[in-house]
């Protein structure tokens, strides 16, 4: 029964204290409209004023510039006149409108214009007697004083009406001050009346406000617990609620989508969660409309990617699980997911690792059975070159060969040593080397109509392993032959270039082919990467990039110059110092 009685004496004292803010807000929005009505009237009055001002301005200015102008005779001095001639009407039928409701002011304003327009013929008279070339005649007007008297009235007209709007404006203000002061009672009663209920209806909802803060509060701290949690976590969660709208992403979300929460929040998780399957780049479905759907747990597919705004892909994993109420009723989604590139990369390492291994046993075993027989191949080409019958271009074509055998000789004792070969390094001229190459590829050249372009500056010689920086020149001269187009282009550049501590060479092989595409910079120089699937291993640029290093150089994919077509691969070998 209290409770009751509490309950309709906390109603009906609010049905009280509206009722009378109702009564209140009629008076106070009846005093308002008074209040500006009184205003406007003010203000009224004072543009009227402005606009007498404005009058007898323009007039001023016109009779200075006629009288400037009769007495120098500059055109410049009827700027003022000509101004006022284009304005001055159009402020006194401004007067006219706004002095519509007073017909003693209706009366002034006529009086006012037919005096103006006397002063303004006057001015014109003297005005047009001086271009007429009669300039004592329009002195002589000047100085008849019929001018002043007409302006003289004028001023007698506008300090009339001045007076009159003035009168006005002072009954206005004060009317307006006191509506002032009505409309603030009003508002002063309204806010009086205001603090008194809420005080007297504070004692009854005291209690529950304390109640619901100390509950809120709770919540907030469980939020909050909550919260830190999810931010703290190594993995990316990203919360939707029962519509696949996002409400939460953690920071490590927000790194792999790219995408921040300010940002995300509202969007349905399909437009910040593009995925797609690594190798068919086919949309894959997304898990969290699957929990929406069939309202358990989902994880994603294998060989998924994560798009980036920027298009950039990362390898994910993730899962999805749905977000119940008390009731059991799906309220939303949760989404965890991890960036997976690092164990990509590993599982790629050990497969090139499996391969590599693979392919060193199958090379040295080749290099095993062939090294026999490719010694007696060297010997016979060797007798062979000894004959004193021979043609001296067989004799050419033989020593050519040799050198070859000699090269593949080489190669195998690198793959049966493992690339531990003992050869002494020794001075290399690149230009000699660059040239031996080009001949050795001479029939692939000439077949293809490929035009060599050499561009040697004076550069001092290097120290390596002449075979192995031989067979860097020949896989990048080869790849460049098997790129290009039938009559495309070739071309080798050194130059000499000093750097902190030393001199290097740089050497820079350059096609005219397709060019590497984007995809496949960051791949081109591992193990088993071909872009060429019928001829290539994928092992030449590889093998090329260890003995480079090994000789304390380094190898890159450059840009052409000019975003030419093609592409361009840049050697780096330290000089030989000039005292070597």
């Amino acid at each position: 029964m209290q409770t009751r009685f509490k309950r309709f004496s906390v109603i009906g004292g609010f049905i009280i204290l509206l009722a009378v803010l109702i009564a209140d807000a009629y008076i106070t929005k009846r005093q308002l409209d008074q209040q500006i009505e009184t205003g406007l009237w003010v203000t009224h009055s004072r543009q009227v004023q402005l606009e007498l001002r404005k009058v007898e301005t323009l007039l001023e200015d016109a009779e200075t510039g006629q009288r400037g102008f009769l007495y120098t005779g500059e055109e410049l001095y009827l700027a003022p006149y000509n101004q006022s001639l284009t304005q001055i009407d159009s402020h006194i039928d401004a007067l006219a409108r706004l002095t519509s409701d007073n017909p003693r002011q209706q009366s002034a304003v006529t009086d006012l214009r037919g005096l103006v327009r006397t002063k303004l013929g006057e001015m014109a008279s003297t005005i047009a007697l001086y271009h007429s070339g009669q300039q004592d005649e329009a002195r002589k007007l000047v100085l008849s004083n019929a001018g002043l008297i007409t302006m003289n009235k004028i001023r007698a007209v506008i300090v009339d009406m001045e007076g009159e709007e003035g009168a006005l404006a002072t009954k206005r203000a004060a009317a307006y001050r006191h509506n002032i002061f009505l409309t603030t009672t009003c508002i002063y009663l309204t806010t009086t009346l205001a603090v008194i209920g809420l005080l007297l209806l504070a004692y009854y909802i005291l209690r529950e406000m304390n109640l619901r803060e100390r509950h809120a509060q709770e919540l907030r701290a469980r939020e909050e617990w909550f919260r830190v949690t999810l931010t703290s976590i190594g993995d990316g969660v990203i919360a939707t609620d029962q519509n696949g709208r996002v409400t939460f992403l953690n920071p490590i979300a927000e790194e792999l989508t790219g995408i921040t929460t300010a940002s995300a929040a509202g969007r349905n998780i399909l437009d910040i969660f593009p995925i797609f399957n690594e190798s068919t780049m086919a949309p894959v479905d997304n898990p969290v409309a699957k929990v929406i759907e069939h309202d358990r747990p989902m994880g994603l597919a294998n060989h998924t990617v994560l798009r980036k705004p920027n298009g950039a892909l990362t390898p994910i994993d993730d899962s999805a699980a749905p977000i119940r109420d008390d009731n059991g009723k799906l309220i939303g989604v949760v989404l965890v997911l991890r960036d997976i590139s690092d164990n990509r990369k590993t599982e790629r390492v050990l497969r090139n690792a499996e391969k590599l291994g693979a392919a060193a046993r199958l090379s040295a075993t080749v290099a095993h059975e062939i090294n026999n027989p490719l010694e007696a191949a060297v010997n016979l080409v060797y007798i062979a070159r000894l004959d004193p019958q021979a043609p001296t271009a067989v004799i050419q074509q033989l020593t050519q060969a040799e050198q070859e055998l000699e090269r593949v000789a080489h190669i195998t004792r690198q793959t049966l040593g493992f690339f531990r070969d003992n050869n002494a390094a020794e001075p290399i001229e690149l230009e000699a080397l660059v040239g031996a190459v080009f001949q050795l590829y001479s029939n692939k050249l000439v077949s293809k109509r490929i035009r060599i372009e050499r561009h040697f500056g004076k550069c001092p010689p290097i120290r390596g392993v002449q075979n192995e920086v031989k067979q860097v020149l020949s896989n990048l001269i080869s790849n460049a032959a098997d790129a290009v187009a039938i009559g495309g282009t070739i071309i080798v550049t050194l130059k000499c270039v000093e750097e902190v501590g030393r001199t290097a060479v740089h050497m820079l092989v350059e096609d005219d082919g397709p060019g590497v595409a984007n995809e496949h910079k960051e791949r081109i120089f591992e193990p088993f990467f071909t872009t060429k699937r019928d001829v290539g291993t994928g092992l030449g640029l590889w093998v090329s990039r260890e003995i480079v290093e090994r000789h304390g150089g380094s190898i890159e994919l450059a840009d052409r110059e000019n975003g030419s077509r093609g592409a361009a691969f840049n050697v780096i070998f330290e000089a030989l110092p000039e005292n070597a």
